[in-house]
């Protein structure tokens, strides 16, 4: 008689196979574009380019209370009086308008006889969308469905520097400027209202706020779907796509590879052109190991300290002891998403760990000398490493058999 498996005590082993739980792949979880931008930047526009546009996609849009309707009255007449509406457009896609809880609104459209090829959450009058990207990890339900595809914000050409660099009281927010740091892409909207000089001008300063954001140029919110939807920018598979150039210090020279592989040009990056509110990008590059205790302790006092004003981070990093692994991470806030890369470090490819914060008041030579201290050093002749039983490490000396818990110096 044939040994049988054991039947887990919370699954009927005479259930049907299809109603037993099984997780649901990464791939297959509905990609979720969380939309931010000023009053007039175009997101009526955008929105309602979706809700009418002959794309083949069945979209759905989640409208939030806060801020100002941003879909055609007569698109969902007195369906906004209801506390939550799903109103079905003549192209299967699907608006559904929020009064308050994201998680009810993202739970019912679940129950929706469509399945989804997106959903889109437009967020206007939060300076921070960070709590609606955490809705994303923090409730389960919400994380085996759904995933973030990507922080969109919209940008008016025309007006938006002026937005950056209004001057706040001490301690108010610059809604634009958190806006603008927060995305991963940014969508340049009504080019055609500025000069080729204001254009010019503008994407530097919107870069000096996010150096890693990719901007797209366009006129009356005309873009191309595939530009803004399943982009997958969120993922940390993205972060190994960095920008080596925004990885360059300010005003210094670096060889860039030319047109021609066998040439490189000496190329000085211009002055980056700060804001007036204090946020700005830094990029950080280290090569070598690093010590995986030292840099959890370094990013650890980071959140601690500056979790309310470190809107992003990024970052590639290889770790001692670990091989070929190439960890990868990023973060809103405190909320970090980290793992082991698909792809490797290969065996002629230098170790080349990067860092990437968007945030305020950030201090790049604090930043750089903290990063370096986390390089791995080889313990002094004798000392060995090892866990506890709650996985905290520990260090003892071969022969004396001494232990303790700092790293030791001798």
């Amino acid at each position: 008689m044939k040994n049988q498996e054991p039947v887990p005590q919370d699954v009927d082993k005479n259930a049907d196979e299809d109603e037993v739980y099984q997780e649901v792949k990464e791939s297959e979880k509905i990609p979720v574009t969380i939309v931010s931008g000023f009053l007039g930047a175009g997101k009526t526009t955008l929105v309602n380019h979706i809700l009418k546009g002959d794309h083949g996609m069945k979209i759905a849009v989640v409208e939030n209370e806060f801020g100002e309707v941003s879909i055609d009255n007569d698109l969902v007449s007195e369906n906004l009086k209801a506390a939550e509406s799903i109103v079905t457009m003549d192209n299967g896609c699907v608006c559904c308008t929020v009064r308050g809880d994201l998680i009810r609104a993202l739970t019912q459209l679940l129950e929706n006889e469509t399945k989804f090829d997106a959903v889109l959450v437009e967020t206007t009058g939060l300076a921070d969308p960070a709590p609606v990207a955490f809705t994303f990890y923090m409730n389960p339900d919400i994380n085996e469905n759904y995933k973030i595809d990507s922080i969109l914000t919209l940008v008016d050409s025309k007006h938006i520097k002026v937005h950056l660099e209004e001057e706040k009281p001490e301690g108010a927010v610059n809604e634009a400027v958190q806006q603008v740091a927060f995305a991963d892409r940014i969508l340049l909207n009504k080019t055609d209202l500025v000069s080729a000089d204001e254009l010019s001008e503008i994407k530097s300063v919107i870069k000096s706020i996010n150096g890693f954001a990719e901007v797209i140029e366009c006129q009356q919110s005309k873009v191309p779907l595939s530009k803004i939807l399943g982009v997958n920018s969120f993922s940390i598979e993205k972060t190994l796509e960095v920008d080596p150039d925004f990885l360059l210090d300010d005003e210094i020279e670096a060889d860039v590879p030319g047109d021609d592989d066998q040439q490189a040009s000496k190329r000085r990056r211009k002055k980056k052109v700060h804001d007036l509110s204090g946020v700005g990008s830094v990029g950080i590059t280290l090569e070598g190991d690093l010590d995986d205790v030292v840099f959890n302790a370094f990013m650890q006092q980071l959140l601690q300290s500056k979790a309310r004003d470190l809107y992003r981070s990024k970052g590639v990093l290889s770790i001692h002891g670990q091989g070929n692994i190439k960890f990868v991470f990023q973060g809103v806030h405190e909320q970090i998403n980290f793992g082991p890369s698909q792809s490797i470090w290969e065996e002629d490819e230098k170790r080349i760990n990067k860092l990437v914060f968007i945030g305020r008041g950030l201090n790049r030579k604090e930043l750089e000398e903290s990063f370096r201290g986390c390089l791995y050093v080889p313990l002094p002749e004798g000392w060995e490493t090892s866990m506890d039983d709650y996985g905290r490490r520990y260090y003892f000396h071969s022969e004396s058999r001494k232990t303790q818990w700092t790293r030791p110096t001798a």
